[in-house]
């Protein structure tokens, strides 16, 4: 029997409308979410999404374009020193499209609800990983009463123990006491360390986390980078009057407003306000 020929038109149709039944998180999901804190979206970015998002990140390595941050302890400024790409949404059009495909978008309706917001001042980079890397120290992205943020990790490449996956430490975005959002102290002897989860991920899959819990990485032992792009998301603000935030992009739903009216009416005579 032959094979059928691609119809992109009907792929396409088909594919949103899995998305539409199978793809938002379920109720289940948002619960452990709400709990643990993280939650891996069950399917991964297109192939050829990454294919494309790691060639430009190859290239944007390979001309040092700026602002980079270089691994720390050398002095040398090569492709290999690359540590971190910043402000990725600005350099390139295939990053945003990956922030905003709909693999990720239905994912984080089940947290963040329909009107979803990404930052261009939070996040917004490549965490590079060169073979070597020293480990991203244990943190706490935003502190336990701001707004829920949720960290978006779409891994261009796979991530390992190995070459120094991310560790979370789940629950801990519920804790009821104070402690420094930047601890310091040797990544493996901290107590965050014993407490932590390792989450190995597959090139092209999304990792979703309440930035508020506290997360490191390890050192790549590996021969090889663990290139991920790291983006931050929020719900929208229903009740901000100004809608048109330089460092917010709205990608899924809208800008609602649900407050008093603006400007306040004029109080009608003989009506108390």
């Amino acid at each position: 029997m032959p094979a059928r020929r691609r119809d992109p038109i009907v792929d396409d149709f088909v594919y949103s409308k899995i998305h539409k039944k199978e793809r938002r998180m379920t109720q289940e999901e948002a619960w452990y979410f709400r709990h643990n804190g993280f939650h891996r979206v069950a399917r991964p970015l297109p192939r050829k999404l990454v294919a494309r998002l790691n060639a430009v990140t190859d290239e944007q390595i390979a001309t040092l374009a700026e602002p980079v941050v270089w691994e720390t302890g050398t002095t040398s400024r090569t492709p290999q020193d690359v540590r971190r790409l910043s402000k990725i949404l600005a350099r390139n059009p295939v990053y945003l499209e990956a922030a905003t495909h709909p693999i990720l978008l239905n994912a984080l309706t089940g947290v963040l609800g329909d009107n979803i917001e990404l930052l261009t001042n939070k996040h917004n980079h490549i965490m590079v990983r060169p073979p070597g890397s020293a480990p991203v120290p244990w943190h706490s992205g935003e502190e336990l009463y701001e707004p829920t943020l949720i960290t978006a990790l779409i891994y261009l490449e796979e991530s390992t123990i190995d070459n120094g996956c991310v560790h979370l430490v789940p629950g801990s975005h519920l804790r009821p006491f104070t402690k420094p959002r930047r601890p310091k102290g040797d990544f493996r002897r901290s107590p965050l360390y014993r407490r932590s989860l390792p989450v190995p991920m597959p090139a092209g899959g999304v990792l979703l986390f309440n930035d508020c819990c506290f997360h490191g990485a390890d050192v790549n032992r590996s021969n090889g980078s663990r290139r991920s792009m790291t983006l931050g998301y929020r719900a929208h603000d229903s009740h901000d009057v100004l809608k048109d935030d330089p460092e917010k992009i709205l990608v899924r739903g809208e800008r609602a407003y649900t407050g008093h009216p603006h400007p306040f009416p004029n109080p009608k005579k003989g009506k108390n306000q």
